[in-house]
């Protein structure tokens, strides 16, 4: 059957398809604290296409940071954060003018692409980490704001860079929290601004948003009771998969995403 949302906006199979990729994403999200884009993004552009995959995916981050916000708020290094928050309102920007400027298919490739090197990253990021400068923040944080533009998939580089701050864990949590909620946030005004948010979109991420939040109390349950590192590696492999079949969607020949 098709699931009718309105006159215009319809879902059939997709559906099913956009619930289970966005549950299974605040799975990732809820166990690793970040990289749930590196799933829904590539899949959901499959369904909508690059642009719409983008806009959906930071929606639907929206009712997840706003429980993490008062406590990050508290506990996260001002001094640390307000530099980068400068770098985002600057290129995220420029991310989003390039996603309306690039072929969809170019921009699927690149996404695709971009999870392969995120997934390698993450993979080595207890070695990176001791190799990460804390003055190289301001890079990594132009670096994050047109990946984020452009692909909604910064979380992996912005996190390893305040991990190598060696911060205890509370104020580095903290710290990628406020900057997870200040991405999305200048992302929403940036993508409002150039026209990318359809009242599809939002009537998606509001029909998503209830499985992303199942999904990251279930990864925060399993993160206490599964073990990290195998589990980790299997949350790798598979968002690796998912990527190798989203690039070759869209190199196959046919209609772009």
């Amino acid at each position: 059957g098709v699931l009718m949302v309105s006159p215009d906006i319809e879902l059939g199979g997709g559906f099913i398809v956009l619930m289970g990729v966005v549950f299974i994403a605040g799975i990732i999200r809820g166990f690793t604290g970040f990289g749930s884009a590196l799933l829904s993004v590539p899949a959901l552009a499959v369904l909508f296409g690059p642009v719409q995959a983008v806009v959906i995916e930071v929606l639907i981050e929206i009712p997840v940071i706003v429980g993490l916000i008062p406590t990050a708020l508290r506990e996260a290094e001002r001094k640390t954060v307000l530099p980068i928050l400068v770098t985002f309102v600057v290129f995220v920007p420029i991310g989003a003018l390039l996603l309306t400027a690039i072929d969809p298919r170019v921009v699927t490739i690149l996404m695709s692409v971009f999870v392969l090197v995120a997934v390698a990253l993450m993979s080595q990021q207890s070695r990176l980490v001791t190799r990460f400068s804390p003055a190289a923040n301001g890079v990594v944080g132009a670096v994050s704001g047109v990946t984020q533009g452009l692909t909604g998939m910064a979380g992996p580089f912005f996190a390893t860079a305040l991990m190598a701050r060696g911060d205890n864990a509370a104020v580095t949590r903290a710290n990628i929290s406020v900057l997870a909620a200040g991405i999305v946030l200048v992302s929403v005004v940036s993508f409002w601004a150039f026209g990318l948010i359809q009242r599809s979109s939002l009537v998606y991420a509001a029909i998503a948003s209830p499985a992303i939040l199942l999904g990251v109390w279930t990864g925060s349950a399993l993160f206490r009771r599964v073990e990290l590192r195998n589990a980790r590696a299997a949350i790798l492999c598979f968002l690796a998969a998912t990527a190798v079949f989203t690039l070759y969607q869209a190199v196959s020949p046919g209609d772009p995403p």
